[in-house]
C-alpha cells in the first residue's frame, strides 16, 4: 500500500513538471554586439548576401532614416561613415512600415509618419551601387503594420492597418505580389482574416503568415502561401487548443526568423509583453516552446528578427515606452546558459 502511494506521489509530481512553464527547454540566446545606430522600435530588416540591413524606425521623439548592415561572422555593424557605410533612405522618416529581399535587392514601404500620414511609397536598395531608387506605389493603399516577405524575384506585401474605401481606420487583409523584374505589382488576395502586426517567415520558397490582431483581438491563425499556385493553405495555429500549455501565448507585433527549415516567433505583447520564442515545424505542421529571453533582459515588442547565414537574431524593439538596440542570437541546439550575455 505504502508502495502504490509513493508511485502516486511520483507519477503526480512527474505530471506537475513536464507541464510546468518552468521545465527545461531547448535552445540558448546569446549577446551579440549592439546596434550601431539610435536606439528604435518599429524599424525594418531586410537581408542581402551576408548581411542584414536594419533601419528607420522610431527612437521615441523622431521618426528615422538611418540604416547600418550587420555581419554575423564578424559580429560588427556598419560605420555611419566609411566604405561600408550603409546611405539613409530617402523617403520620408516613418515607423512600421516594411522590408523584404527579391531578386537581390532590399525593398522598404508603407509605413507611418507618426503625425497623421500613413504612407504607400516603396522604394529599391541597390548593394551593388549603394544607391536607393523609388518604384511603383503599393496599389492597396497607404498602410502601416502590414507584413512582408520575399521569394526568389518577387515580394510580397499584405493586411496592416490603413485606409479602406476612404476610411483610414481599418485593419486590412488584401495582399499584393512585386515582380522585382519588371516593378509591376499584382493582387493575390488572402485567404485569413484583416490583421494588423502579423508575423511572417519563409522556407523552402513557402511563406507562413501567422498572429496578428484583428479589432483589438489577438489571432491564432497559421497560413501557407505557395508561390507556385498564388494560394494559400491553413495550417495549425499558435493557440492553447493544440499546445500543451496554460496562459495566453497569442501575440502581435512579435519578431521572426528561420533557422535549419523550422520557423520562430519570439516577443511581441497581448496586453503584455512576452519573452517567450515558438517553433514551428512545417513537415510536422506543430509548434513547439523554446527558451525565453533570459530574465534580465527586456520583453519587447516592435523588434526586428532575421537571419543569417542559418542563424536566427532579434534586435532593437520597445519595452514600457523604452527603446532599445540591443541584438541576441538564439542557437536552438544548446543548452540554456546565462553567463553569455
Amino acid at each position: 500500500m505504502k508502495q502504490r502511494f509513493l508511485l502516486g506521489i511520483i507519477a503526480i509530481f512527474s505530471i506537475l513538471t513536464s507541464c510546468s512553464s518552468g521545465s527545461s527547454l531547448d535552445g540558448n540566446w546569446i549577446k551579440r554586439s549592439s546596434y550601431a545606430g539610435r536606439v528604435r522600435s518599429n524599424a525594418v530588416c531586410f537581408v542581402i548576401g551576408d548581411y542584414a540591413y536594419v533601419g528607420t524606425g522610431y527612437d521615441g521623439d523622431d521618426r528615422l532614416v538611418d540604416f547600418r548592415k550587420y555581419n554575423a561572422e564578424l559580429d560588427r555593424w556598419s560605420d555611419s561613415n566609411g566604405e561600408d557605410a550603409v546611405p539613409a533612405f530617402p523617403g520620408l522618416a516613418r515607423q512600421s512600415a516594411v522590408a523584404f529581399t527579391a531578386d537581390g535587392k532590399g525593398y522598404v514601404g508603407t509605413g507611418f509618419d507618426g503625425d497623421i500620414t500613413r504612407l504607400a511609397d516603396f522604394w529599391e536598395y541597390d548593394p551593388s551601387t549603394k544607391t536607393w531608387s523609388q518604384i511603383a506605389d503599393l496599389p492597396g493603399g497607404a498602410r502601416q503594420e502590414a507584413v512582408a516577405f520575399g521569394i526568389g524575384n518577387f515580394g510580397y506585401v499584405g493586411t496592416g492597418y490603413g485606409f479602406l474605401d476612404g476610411d483610414d481606420k481599418n485593419e486590412l487583409k488584401d495582399f499584393w505580389k512585386l515582380d522585382a523584374t519588371s516593378g509591376v505589382w499584382t493582387s493575390i488576395g488572402f485567404s485569413g482574416e484583416k490583421v494588423r502586426g502579423a508575423s511572417a517567415f519563409v522556407i523552402d520558397n513557402k511563406a507562413y503568415v501567422c498572429l496578428g490582431r484583428s479589432n483589438g483581438i489577438a489571432v491564432n491563425d497559421n497560413w501557407e502561401f505557395n508561390p507556385d499556385t498564388d494560394t494559400w493553405t491553413k495550417k495549425t495555429d499558435l493557440d492553447d487548443d493544440n499546445i500543451d500549455k496554460d496562459g495566453n501565448i497569442l501575440r502581435y507585433n512579435a519578431s521572426t526568423f528561420v533557422i535549419d527549415g523550422k520557423g520562430y516567433v519570439a516577443s511581441g505583447s497581448n496586453g503584455f509583453l512576452k519573452r517567450d520564442i515558438w517553433e514551428y515545424n512545417p513537415s510536422k505542421d506543430d509548434w513547439v516552446e523554446r527558451t525565453s529571453l533570459e530574465a534580465e533582459v527586456a520583453s519587447r515588442e516592435y523588434a526586428v528578427g532575421f537571419s543569417l547565414n542559418n542563424r536566427g537574431f532579434i534586435a532593437t524593439g520597445s519595452s514600457s515606452g523604452l527603446r532599445l538596440d540591443d541584438v541576441w542570437e538564439f542557437n536552438p541546439t544548446q543548452e540554456e546558459d546565462d553567463t553569455d550575455n
